[in-house]
């Protein structure tokens, strides 16, 4: 099955305390990439927010974007540094006694000090939230999902043409072969007559143009290349990511196709190799949206 590596899924979860919004852009990426952008108190929930959207996604490059509203979406506590605070009041009580001052002891000024305690954002675990952002991110991730196997509908569409295309070409490429091979011996012999006149070993002559026929003959890459065609079909139909496959499928025939524009000598085969060229060339770009 074709998918895109592209695409938008927005989903939302709600209770009576909060409000979750997950959004999910996908672009193309050589493997999959998840980048969060959320408040830093949910940093932990990361490995579970990935896992979430990698069941849907296997391929590219996904930006996952979390907004939390809600009373209790960020809860504040105190941290205090009692090590601190119990060193500077041992500290204050031995001075008072070695200089005989009075109390010197100010609870109210050691809580003003930031040194000894401090509100922060609490990042405790708070399990109506996790719920919602795991829900919210499943959700988002199915959207996504669908929206790329729709764009991957359109792409295989895309590939089946193009192969329709590629195969009507190498039928007729594979008519102008005896043609090809027929002007090619012809050619051979009427240049060896024009030099050595008609007084030669023909078999001899014969035995040398089967060799060097047997150097121009391109049914064994037409061969490869219809089976590289009906292998991409094939590859197309599998439930599973195939772009990688795809890839390197494309490459093998484009390697036959360079074989035989190398070796062919005939005006038609050349014009059909180029036409072959052009259109392995939009498959290529297209596969390069392919999971």
């Amino acid at each position: 099955m074709v998918k895109s590596m592209t695409g938008f899924g927005r989903a939302g979860k709600q209770s009576e305390n909060f409000k979750v919004t997950v959004e999910l852009k996908a672009v193309n990426h050589r493997y999959l990439e998840v980048v969060f952008r959320m408040p830093r108190v949910f940093a932990y929930l990361e490995a579970k927010l990935k896992k979430s959207i990698a069941e849907q996604v296997k391929r590219g490059r996904v930006e996952c974007a979390i907004t939390v509203e809600g009373n209790r979406a960020t809860k504040e506590k105190l941290v205090i540094n009692w090590d601190l605070a119990d060193e500077y009041i041992r500290f204050m009580r031995q001075a008072t006694q070695r200089y005989q001052m009075e109390d010197a002891l100010n609870i109210q000024e050691l809580l003003l000090d930031p040194r000894f305690l401090e509100i922060v954002e609490s990042n405790e675990p708070d399990s109506e939230l996790e719920e919602l952002l795991i829900g919210a991110t499943t959700a988002a991730a199915k959207r996504l999902d669908d929206m790329r196997a729709t764009e991957g509908n359109e792409l295989a569409l895309h590939f089946k043409h193009h192969l329709e295309t590629t195969e009507k070409l190498l039928n007729e490429i594979q008519a102008f072969v005896p043609e090809m091979e027929a002007t090619y011996r012809e050619r051979l012999e009427n240049r060896l007559i024009s030099y050595v006149g008609e007084d030669f070993d023909k078999a001899l002559v014969l035995s040398e143009i089967a060799i060097l026929l047997e150097k121009s003959d391109i049914n064994e890459e037409l061969e490869r290349l219809g089976s590289h065609v009906k292998q991409f079909s094939h590859i197309l139909l599998l439930e599973e990511p195939i772009g990688r496959k795809l890839d390197f499928l494309i490459q093998e025939m484009n390697r036959e196709i360079n074989t035989i524009g190398s070796k062919a000598s005939h005006l038609e085969i050349t014009n059909r190799v180029v036409e072959l060229k052009t259109t392995l060339e939009k498959m290529r770009e297209q596969i390069q949206n392919v999971e």
